[in-house]
């Protein structure tokens, strides 16, 4: 089994005590413990919001390079339908010459391609995980504290469900 019984158990339990702290401590202490994780999940939420803006910023700034790549691959496919025009008696050269040009075309634009996919795919795709959990828990009702208890049982399915469709 992917995940032991205990560690669910574990999820589960934490995840009542944390989303009933509303209904056991006073309300001073709820307050408290929603400030302190409030402030420090609006930091998170802040972080993550700067890079995903530097993202953005390098995204634009590489659209010339982007643009480039497409234009190599539209000029590959001309290349790769002009090496096809001529039938199989005609010179070698034509089919050499028109091959490695499309491999060089095709290559240079998906590399250009992927020194810049790769450098965002970290800010962009982590960073919209995060942005989408600390808005969840920073602007729930019961405060983020029971948000947490909240993901902690929906984690605690999770596990649950890999080890059903494990077996």
């Amino acid at each position: 089994m992917p995940f032991q019984e205990l560690t669910i158990l574990y999820f589960q339990v934490a995840a009542a005590v944390m989303m009933g702290w509303d209904y056991f401590t006073p309300k001073t202490w709820r307050a408290y413990m929603d400030g302190v994780l409030g402030k420090y999940f609006s930091g998170v939420q802040s972080n993550v919001d700067k890079d995903i803006n530097q993202s953005l910023e390098f995204l634009k700034v590489n659209i010339p390079r982007i643009l480039l790549s497409f234009l190599a691959f539209g000029l590959a496919y001309l290349v790769l339908k002009f090496g096809a025009s001529f039938d199989g008696s005609s010179r070698p050269e034509v089919a050499l010459v028109t091959g490695l040009l499309y491999l060089f075309l095709v290559s240079g634009g998906f590399l250009a391609l992927m020194n810049i996919i790769f450098p965002l795919l970290v800010p962009l795709g982590m960073g919209g995980v995060f942005k989408a959990i600390t808005k969840f828990l920073t602007s729930t009702e019961k405060g983020p504290l029971a948000g947490l208890g909240f993901l902690c049982l929906l984690v605690s399915f999770v596990m649950r469900y890999i080890n059903y469709t494990a077996i």
